[in-house]
């Protein structure tokens, strides 16, 4: 199956953003059936997901979530009340503070967990398995090729042949 760009089909990164907000928008929606109406999507996405197993300071928290560091205190703060997180001594230093997830916080982070691995086995039902697997080998080779930080393309334009 061969598919034609014109100028009605989306870009790809269009297409992972689309994906991306409809999948958040369902995880928050599951989150709240699942007896979490007090989670919202930046909870997840700017907190929860960029959390270390063993606890992350908040300041890195808010460096890789892009924010101010008062913007991501006053989200800790709101998890903190609700025992989605706590915050603990830093192991390593412990003049500092980490944020380590709470039973709350560890319940619902199995419960978003569950809900991704459902979203896959859906999606593969739908392009099946040998797509699916190729759409995400390439999509986590695309993210391995680019270190951290730096721009996932060069800003050159490839020539049609150059693969």
């Amino acid at each position: 199956m061969s598919v034609q760009r014109t100028s009605e089909t989306p870009l790809l990164p269009q297409i992972i953003s689309q994906v991306f907000d409809r999948l958040m928008d369902d995880l928050h929606h599951h989150l709240h059936e699942a007896g979490y109406e007090d989670l919202r999507p930046t909870h997840c996405l700017n907190v929860l997901r960029i959390m270390d197993c063993d606890g992350t300071r908040p300041t890195e928290l808010a460096r890789r979530a892009g924010m101010t560091p008062q913007a991501m205190n006053e989200l800790v703060s709101y998890l903190e009340r609700r025992d989605y997180v706590r915050r603990i001594p830093d192991p390593v230093d412990r003049r500092g503070r980490v944020v380590v997830y709470a039973d709350r916080g560890t319940a619902a982070a199995k419960v978003a967990t569950d809900f991704f691995a459902d979203a896959e086995a859906r999606w593969d039902g739908i392009v099946g398995s040998d797509r699916f697997r190729d759409m995400k080998f390439a999509l986590a080779e695309i993210l391995d090729s680019t270190p951290a930080g730096a721009p996932i393309h060069n800003g050159a334009r490839s020539v049609a042949g150059d693969r």
